[in-house]
């Protein structure tokens, strides 16, 4: 039996989410989702990384995650996402331009259900991704989540 452990960070006051939630194992980060709701902790070493990593992150002193993480459920998620962390901090691409990089264009709405399912927000970074117009479209965390983490990346980082 697996176990499981649970921490929140309180996100910034302008933010549109009380908490990040974090779900680890004793080995891997399983998801880091938002929500208004605070929860029993039980930590771990690898939810206590995780959290100071999402707190460097919301005070722009990290722009690259490095932590242990779940395999996603299914290969093709798994290759999207390893494309997803490609993508510069404070960059954003389309969904179109990840299913090329993968070889097949005609994949951008597998790979925008792929984005919509990624479990650990912030740390694979979907939020990077928008539509062929350029509009902001599904974000597990929330429209306003999403247009929140992008204007926080485009910011001028802390030295």
């Amino acid at each position: 039996m697996m176990n499981l452990y649970c921490d929140q960070l309180l996100c910034p006051d302008s933010f549109p989410w009380r908490f990040a939630d974090i779900i680890a194992s004793d080995d891997c980060i399983i998801s880091v989702l938002f929500s208004d709701t605070e929860k029993q902790r039980k930590t771990n070493e690898i939810t206590d990384i995780c959290k100071k990593q999402l707190y460097l992150y919301f005070n722009k002193e990290l722009i690259e995650f490095n932590l242990p993480i779940a395999k996603p459920k299914s290969v093709f998620s798994g290759l999207v996402y390893e494309k997803l962390v490609e993508i510069p901090y404070g960059k954003i691409t389309h969904y179109k331009d990840i299913a090329v990089a993968m070889g097949d264009a005609k994949k951008s709405r597998a790979v925008g259900r792929a984005c919509a399912t990624n479990k650990l927000s912030i740390i694979i970074p979907c939020h990077r991704v928008v539509s062929s117009t350029g509009n902001l479209t599904g974000y597990a965390g929330g429209l306003q989540a999403k247009e929140w983490l992008i204007a926080h990346e485009r910011r001028e980082l802390h030295k």
